[in-house]
């Protein structure tokens, strides 16, 4: 039952979006929907088919996370402070300080 529910949910989240991509490139272009994703443009005016497409869309999205038991993730505050990424030399390069031993 379990899976089927998420096979379900899946395909109902796949439709959703499908409809939602197609009222967004037809408003503001075929690269909308990736590049307006979270702008308030997403959602549409109230009463319009846009509007409508980003409702089913989340509530579709919602089920789909219900179904796997997972919370969504957008609203979760930061937990812990993102890492320094280290960008620059490997020691034993010509850029290293730190030289490289065998």
């Amino acid at each position: 039952m379990a899976a089927t529910n998420r096979q379900n949910t899946d395909f109902l989240f796949r439709q959703a979006d499908e409809a939602w991509r197609t009222e967004m490139a037809q408003r503001h272009g075929a690269d909308a929907p990736a590049r307006l994703r979270y702008a308030p443009e997403a959602r549409g005016e109230p009463g319009s088919r846009l509007r409508q497409a980003f409702n089913a869309r989340e509530r579709a999205y919602q089920l789909w996370l219900k179904a796997r038991g997972l919370g969504d993730f957008r609203h979760a505050p930061l937990t812990r402070t993102p890492e320094t990424i280290a960008v620059g030399a490997v020691a034993g390069t010509p850029l290293s300080p730190v030289p490289l031993r065998a």
